[in-house]
């Protein structure tokens, strides 16, 4: 009789995969800064888990990788309004700051500011959610003109930003780097998105798959969508009708679950001038509904969200409440 012995330590563990780009990782999935892909999963603070094929971090949070010194706060009660907002820990100059977008974890930012008389953009590090940012610094290699609103991808590896060169209007356009400790190299107009009206505020979403961006035709700004990837590009923007008002809609950004999208607009029903709005739709829907303006975060002055962490738990927001441009952080209870 021939036996079958199987040693227990011949047994392969599942073999690590490292990523350069999220076109590696399974569609929908995305390629971190540590080279490995994660997928969404909203029992993560960050939004994302890494793949069982990450090695020792298969299955942990992105932003709980060992040694990160994440502290980011334990959840809160997505039902309740959000809190009053509080400026962020290191990004308040006596001069202009604005549209912080965050890598998932929330421990690396991307911002506009006017501190040097002149908008650039901005990158800034912090060791964990909530604590305050530091090595604030210049991006290299995309500071051409004016530039602001700053998106970024995912993965880390591409930035979206508004600029205005000289020439035409202002456009959108993006620059990429392999690695997360890289410069961006390269800036080029995204594709497709561009007309010589004025196109600004890109907003990637979590899976990569959509842009939002605000077109200005004549003096009306509007909220448009265009379907695609990162490196492939975006195609075919359209309007989002349901939410379009009568004046104008800015800033979109929408939540990691996408079924909450956040924007400005200066309809009547808010406090003064642009107010932050929401509008909320079902698993599978496509339309949004329930429009309301988020009345906990306004002033009476100009308020605008950036960002919302993948828990939905902290809203990101621009607001002169100060008398000045400033960058501002509303959190949820528990």
């Amino acid at each position: 009789m021939l036996l079958l012995v199987v040693h227990v330590g011949c047994v392969r563990p599942i073999a690590a995969f490292s990523c350069k780009t999220s076109d590696q990782c399974i569609a929908g999935d995305v390629c971190q800064p540590l080279g490995f892909c994660s997928f969404s999963d909203v029992d993560c603070p960050s939004g994302q888990r890494y793949e069982a094929a990450s090695g020792a971090l298969g299955g942990v949070c992105v932003g709980d990788e060992p040694g990160s010194g994440n502290d980011a706060p334990t959840g809160c009660d997505l039902a309740k309004p959000f809190g009053a907002p509080v400026a962020v820990d290191g990004l308040m100059p006596s001069i202009e700051d604005a549209s912080l977008r965050l890598s998932p974890d929330e421990t690396t930012g991307y911002f506009f500011s006017a501190r040097t008389g002149k908008k650039l953009l901005y990158t800034a590090h912090r060791p964990n959610a909530t604590a305050a940012f530091s090595n604030v610094q210049v991006l290299a290699n995309v500071n051409a003109g004016d530039q602001y609103n700053p998106a970024i991808s995912p993965d880390g590896f591409t930035l979206f930003f508004a600029t205005y060169q000289g020439t035409n209007n202002n456009d959108i356009f993006q620059a990429s780097r392999s690695e997360s400790t890289s410069d961006f190299t390269s800036p080029h107009a995204a594709l497709n998105v561009n007309t010589t009206a004025s196109e600004v505020q890109p907003y990637i979403t979590r899976d990569s798959s959509t842009m939002y961006f605000v077109r200005t035709v004549e003096t009306t700004q509007t909220v448009l969508r265009a379907v695609g990837s990162v490196t492939a590009g975006f195609t075919n923007p359209t309007v989002v009708t349901e939410i379009v008002g009568p004046t104008n809609d800015s800033d979109p950004v929408l939540s990691a679950d996408g079924l909450t999208l956040y924007w400005g607009s200066d309809r009547p029903g808010g406090l003064g001038d642009v107010d932050i709005w929401q509008a909320q739709r079902a698993p599978g829907a496509t339309e949004f509904g329930m429009l309301a303006p988020l009345d906990s975060v306004n002033t009476s002055g100009f308020d605008a969200p950036s960002d919302v962490s993948g828990d939905g738990c902290r809203l990101y927001i621009t607001s002169k409440r100060d008398g000045r441009t400033g960058i501002y952080v509303a959190t949820r209870p528990p």
